[in-house]
């Protein structure tokens, strides 16, 4: 029984994960490419991945301006 209550609190936590990504999407006004064209969000997902790996200070920059945006926006998800 322990485990079944354990799976059910990681799927509920994995869900909410999910739908807090899905809300950035939305925020972001990205939406539209989905489901018509999860190729582009993907692309471009990996491509800002790569970027980031090579210059870290750009995590900062990204972090920043989320930050503001967020606060202007009705604040944090």
């Amino acid at each position: 029984m322990q485990l079944n209550i354990q799976s059910v609190q990681e799927r509920k936590a994995d869900a909410r994960k999910k739908i807090m990504l899905g809300g950035l999407f939305v925020k972001a006004e990205l939406d539209h490419f989905h489901p018509h064209d999860p190729a582009t969000l993907y692309g471009m997902l990996l491509e800002a991945k790569n970027r980031m790996q090579d210059d870290p200070l750009l995590v900062d920059k990204w972090r920043t301006l989320g930050q503001e945006l967020l606060k202007q926006n009705t604040g944090n998800l």
